[in-house]
């Protein structure tokens, strides 16, 4: 490509990432451009993993092909590829070329498994941090010049503060539907996920079961030992929530003193089995301090409206802490019908 034709990609690529806080959109504009830029057989994009102590795979780019090629998150290990740490740590790139015997041996074993030649590892520096790295890889054995590298970084430059404001905003949108001091959904999740759930159900005839619970007494802990112990206890529900329930299971606060469990495909005695495993963890947590009342309704009694099946669970736990609380109660029937019969 002359450079006049990669000036202008550059430029044009620059503005739809910049303009993008789609992560996914961000990462498939990259790789369908690096390797066609870079006159190469294929491009990758990985971020590094500071925890883990190694770089995740996320895209490739095949050139020439139509297709963004999704690697699903494979993990490498930095302490088994050296010149990929030296890429991150340092923030310059690194060239690999099979043949010299001087070069990584584990990055050229890296390339022969693939039936690959050559590798240039770019790192993408976003406001003077290392978020990852570009991998430009070549069937051909080459040395990268100096034009295809510094065009490289200016790529890697324009594609990673793309991608650092998209992890920013995901970041932001995660935020916006926890709750700060628990960490749970909140509310604002809270009914996409419960119609959505519905919408599945309606596809695979499954029951969905949905709990209810109210801390028990948390005027009286707070007025006992301040709106710092209150505070534990509604953490220390949290935890037993997120402990507890099963692996498809979502637990929400709702505000307040009321938190949820949305089970999808699950019956209503089998979250009642759910609660007394919370109802016991949270006994336990808390030295046998706090207890809860709950309320548990499911969609095949109580309809298929998010609103309905609240109210019924909302009016069992009622019921449960008008008997003395720290007991979960089922409702059998939508809320009016309970109110209706005095239930």
């Amino acid at each position: 490509m002359a450079p006049a034709d990669r000036l202008q990609t550059l430029l044009d690529l620059s503005h739809r990432v910049s303009s993008s806080l789609d992560l996914t959109e961000v990462l498939e504009e990259f790789t369908a451009r690096a390797a066609e830029l870079a006159n190469a057989t294929a491009a990758e994009l990985s971020l590094w993993d500071r925890d883990r102590e190694a770089v995740v795979m996320l895209v490739e780019r095949v050139s020439g092909h139509n297709e963004v090629t999704e690697v699903g998150g494979e993990l490498y290990l930095l302490s088994d590829y050296p010149a990929t740490r030296t890429v991150l740590e340092t923030q310059e790139p690194v060239q690999i070329q099979i043949s010299n015997e001087n070069h990584d041996p584990s990055e050229r074993a890296f390339l022969e498994r693939r039936g690959l030649r050559s590798l240039l590892m770019v790192p993408l520096v976003a406001r003077g941090e290392t978020i990852g790295l570009m991998e430009v890889i070549d069937e051909r054995e080459r040395i990268f010049d100096a034009y295809d590298v510094d065009f490289c970084r200016a790529l890697c430059d324009v594609v990673a503060v793309a991608v650092r404001n998209a992890m920013l905003y995901s970041q932001v949108q995660e935020m916006a539907v926890r709750d700060a001091l628990t960490g749970l959904y909140n509310r604002r999740l809270y009914h996409d996920l419960f119609r959505s759930a519905i919408a599945r159900s309606g596809r695979t005839g499954e029951d969905i079961a949905f709990l209810v619970v109210d801390l028990d007494g948390l005027k009286r802990v707070n007025d006992r030992g301040g709106h710092e112990e209150g505070d534990e206890a509604l953490r220390l529900l949290s935890q037993a929530i997120r402990e507890t329930v099963r692996a498809d299971d979502v637990g929400f606060r709702l505000g307040g003193d009321e938190f949820a469990v949305l089970l999808p495909g699950a019956s209503g005695f089998a979250a009642m089995r759910v609660a007394d495993r919370l109802q016991s963890a949270l006994l336990a947590a808390g030295n046998g301090r706090y207890t809860f009342s709950g309320g548990v309704a499911c969609m095949s009694t109580c309809g298929t409206d998010p609103d309905d099946i609240y109210r019924a669970a909302d009016h069992a736990a009622f019921r449960a802490k008008a008997a003395g609380g720290a007991r979960t109660l089922i409702a059998v029937e939508p809320a009016e019908s309970q109110l209706a019969t005095g239930a």
